[in-house]
């Protein structure tokens, strides 16, 4: 929790699972991270993020500045 007592959401953090063996993907941004998965999943992880990182953005907020509950409404305004 942060220091006023409430929960807040520091980051996005995406990985895939159905990555082949031995190979690496990672993806770094200021506000999330893709790791892992095929190049499919990891492409499409990220337009997820960038998507998120974007609304974000726009409404003049940072990521941190979010309770939980916001963020969940600003991922289902989205999706």
């Amino acid at each position: 929790m942060s220091e006023t007592g409430q929960s807040r959401i520091v980051g996005l953090l995406g990985v895939g699972f159905d990555g082949e063996a031995g190979h690496i993907r990672i993806t770094q941004a200021d506000e999330y991270h893709v790791l892992m998965g095929s190049g499919e999943t990891h492409e499409a992880l990220q337009k997820i993020c960038r998507r998120i990182d974007e609304a974000v953005s726009a409404s003049g907020r940072r990521l941190s500045d979010y309770s939980p509950e916001e963020f969940m409404e600003l991922v289902q305004e989205l999706y």
